[in-house]
């Protein structure tokens, strides 16, 4: 229950103090006029009623960035590093600027949509235009941070409700022909093992980060297949090792092309420390230097910029992607027949929706059977 006490000003003027209590806390708040005070006890009383917490109709309730920081305390022992980070960048950078220092219960949803604005119309500091996907990850990570205040009755309710989610750009995945992947892996052949790595890339589907945190002991050619344990990620003080991106992720790939087989087994009768399991599969290389060494980690990066880029623009592809590779897999699994959820479970994807989303353009469905069942059903002869 709110109460209304009336208090004396040194002016000879009035004020009007709202009182009221929840669980153990009392809270108050102080209006010049009468009606104001008599509106807000109202108000008080209606959240409570509805078992909401008065905080937010408290002056000093938390900032953003107060909040913020709380959930990102909270999530920290089950968040990965580079996820953390990607969090504590995107606040910092995008979130701060606008609403770091306001009361978490004053932003509204007008407020959301301007920066939501805001942010598309502002260049990466590359000075491209911000992709779609870009500001649908920022706008998810905003809309964080008030779902935990609504958990914790920090506020009544998060003005990202009344919002529509940033859609995802249309994926339109490329394709290497076999071709094409021959091609290109003949010409990294002269940086061995890169060649190997295309090949190995196209007919496993491993991400980036998974091919490169592979093991000697991750090869298994005695059945055929590689286990994918771990995956490498970029982070503030450089390559770590971590779990694969989802439980699903975790899984074990069959090694289906004889030749890479062939090629495996060749590469590593002569890999300088084949005995030990716990050894890099990949060699690393320094910039500069044209050879390779196995006393050096292997660095995706450094493989993508001076490596495959300047393979790929050899052959007239500037634009290709590694991660394009995975693609290539996808459609040559799909090509061989390999069902969407078989695909799904290689690829290491967290659902088939996922697949789904990005491959079932490459699943065309015949329906002739269906329209000769259905005209021998219905009597009206071959369709």
């Amino acid at each position: 229950m709110a109460h209304i006490k009336t208090l004396s000003r040194a002016n000879g003027g009035s004020a009007y103090e709202v009182r009221w209590r929840e669980g153990a806390k009392h809270r108050q708040r102080t209006f010049r006029s009468k009606r104001e005070a008599e509106r807000f006890a109202l108000k008080v009383e209606n959240e409570l009623h509805e078992g909401n917490s008065t905080s937010p109709l408290v002056k000093n309730s938390k900032t953003f960035r107060e909040v913020a920081e709380q959930c990102l305390a909270a999530d920290r022992p089950r968040l990965k590093q580079k996820t953390l980070e990607g969090y504590e960048m995107t606040y910092r950078v995008h979130a701060y600027p606008a609403f770091g220092s306001r009361r978490i219960s004053t932003i509204t949803s007008q407020d959301i949509e301007k920066w939501v604005a805001d942010l598309r119309a502002t260049p990466t500091p590359g000075g491209k235009k911000r992709s779609e996907g870009s500001v649908r990850g920022s706008f998810l990570r905003v809309q964080k941070i008030f779902t935990y205040a609504v958990q914790h009755r920090l506020i009544s309710f998060s003005p990202m409700t009344a919002l529509k989610k940033p859609s995802l750009p249309q994926n339109n995945p490329n394709f290497l022909t076999l071709g094409q992947v021959t091609a290109l892996a003949e010409q990294l052949d002269a940086f061995e093992p890169y060649g190997l790595i295309v090949r190995f890339a196209v007919w496993t589907g491993l991400r980036s980060g998974e091919l490169g945190a592979l093991r000697i002991r991750d090869i298994d050619l005695f059945h055929k297949e590689v286990r994918v344990e771990r995956t490498m990620s970029w982070v503030k003080e450089g390559w770590i090792y971590t779990t694969p991106k989802s439980a699903r992720s975790r899984r074990t790939v069959p090694l289906l092309s004889d030749s890479l087989i062939d090629d495996l087994t060749a590469y590593l009768a002569h890999h300088p420390k084949r005995t030990d399991p716990d050894a890099g599969l990949w060699p690393g290389k320094i910039k500069g230097h044209p050879v390779a060494t196995y006393d050096r980690a292997y660095d995706p990066k450094g493989f993508y910029r001076y490596s495959f880029k300047p393979a790929a623009r050899a052959l007239g592809m500037p634009t290709l992607k590694f991660h394009e590779l995975r693609h290539t897999f996808a459609s040559l699994m799909a090509g061989y027949g390999v069902s969407m959820f078989e695909l799904s479970r290689l690829m290491g994807h967290g659902s088939i929706t996922v697949t789904d989303g990005v491959y079932a353009h490459l699943y065309k469905k015949d329906y002739s059977e269906l329209r000769h069942r259905i005209a021998r059903a219905t009597g009206s002869g071959a369709a």
